[in-house]
């Protein structure tokens, strides 16, 4: 895949082709072995009467087996039910160590088409597979060019968003927000195969997490929360931005996007300008469903609700002078800051985004219970959380059981 003129890159169906044989191959050690091994089904497995036999006497033993081989299948019901017992064992493993229970929630997109480390390396490799005119646009700030080689060298963009996000989480996110511990999961959005990061964070300062078991008034926790927020994360939502603002694709356009931190002027202005690019909700078919019966669908990341039936055009997030805690429909506890000047900035960490240099999306998670004697139930909470976005919907355990108990039975 790494050939350096691109040759095999560039060929779509052999890029499937060879991940899928890979994939396959992978499967077909596995199951070789569930079936060789006395562990498991041993060299003289059951037959299909003989595992219908079993069933029906209430046996299912064999089901439970199956499942267990399927841990490793990506995609599949058994696949993300491990990874999501993975994260249910990284909290349990650090509350158990006395390090407390996750407290940030990180998301870190990709800018693939705007970073300039990225655009260098697309130059190469245009170069390499002798599209020497292509190269030439790429240099010249061309954002179609930067599209199409983004798309044709996917691999090298997921290559690149890797190692930028370990040094980033190595660097930044551990020394300058102070986050001690954390666990990461990669995803691509869906339709778009975009990839980005989501990050559950443990912070290394748990002091406000004291402050605020001991605060009596909610009035004071939202103050508590709010002082840890700017202070140590940088983090703000009241931002004067243009909501109508679209990104300007032209050679000599002035995009942050298009430069490093190091080579801004004025640090504020920087941050202003990224928040106007990348951290400005616009609601779609996304966040507001695409159910036909709802005359007026309401945005799932409370940014309000739409006047007709695919306007989108939401009124955003009500505005505050005062952080307060409140609650979203899921029943999810969310802290936000002061908003007087935009209801549809993203409350974000401005350190966090000018250093990242794309979308990345910051909350703290709350948690009512004593820091050292964090309640089961909230951990649970926030694990169901974290899931709905890090990891993917699956049928239940029962559902898959009945599923395959199904076909052996048909």
């Amino acid at each position: 895949m790494h050939y350096h003129d691109g040759r095999f890159l560039n060929d779509q169906m052999l890029v499937l082709y060879v991940f899928n044989m890979l994939q396959r191959h992978k499967n077909n050690s596995q199951g070789n072995y569930f079936y060789k091994s006395d562990n498991f089904l041993g060299r003289n497995p059951p037959t299909v009467e003989q595992l219908q036999d079993q069933m029906r006497q209430g046996d299912f033993s064999y089901l439970g087996k199956l499942k267990y081989l399927a841990t490793n299948i990506r995609g599949c019901d058994s696949f993300w039910r491990g990874k999501t017992s993975e994260l249910e064992s990284w909290i349990d493993y650090h509350i158990g160590r006395g390090h407390g229970p996750p407290t940030h929630f990180i998301t870190l997109s990709c800018a693939e088409n705007w970073w300039p480390d990225l655009r260098r390396i697309m130059v190469d490799l245009e170069r390499q597979a002798g599209n020497h005119t292509h190269a030439q646009k790429l240099l010249d700030n061309d954002f179609g060019a930067m599209c199409s080689s983004a798309k044709r060298y996917n691999l090298f963009v997921n290559d690149f968003f890797m190692k930028r996000s370990k040094v980033f989480l190595d660097t930044v996110v551990k020394n300058a927000l102070g986050i001690k511990h954390y666990w990461a999961r990669v995803e691509f959005a869906p339709g778009r195969g975009q990839i980005h990061l989501h990050l559950l964070g443990i912070g290394r300062n748990k002091s406000y997490l004291y402050d605020f078991y001991r605060a009596r008034t909610e009035e004071e926790k939202a103050k508590i929360m709010e002082k840890y927020a700017t202070s140590v994360l940088d983090m703000t939502s009241d931002v004067d931005v243009d909501e109508a603002h679209k990104t300007d694709t032209s050679a000599d356009s002035v995009s942050p996007l298009k430069s490093r931190f190091c080579e801004s002027v004025c640090h504020q202005e920087d941050a202003r300008m990224l928040c106007q690019e990348c951290m400005i909700h616009k609601c779609d078919n996304y966040c507001l469903g695409d159910n036909l019966q709802c005359k007026c669908r309401q945005c799932r990341f409370d940014y309000g609700k739409e006047t007709k039936y695919g306007k989108a055009d939401t009124e955003g997030r009500e505005l505050l002078d005062n952080s307060i805690i409140t609650v979203d429909r899921r029943g999810i506890e969310h802290f936000r800051l002061i908003r007087t000047k935009s209801r549809k900035v993203v409350q974000h960490s401005k350190s966090l985004l000018q250093s990242w240099r794309g979308n990345c999306d910051v909350q703290l998670l709350i948690y009512r219970s004593h820091p050292d004697k964090p309640d089961i139930t909230e951990i649970e909470n926030v694990c169901k959380y974290v899931v709905a976005y890090a990891s993917k919907k699956n049928h239940t355990t029962k559902e898959e059981k009945e599923a395959i108990q199904n076909i052996i039975l048909r």
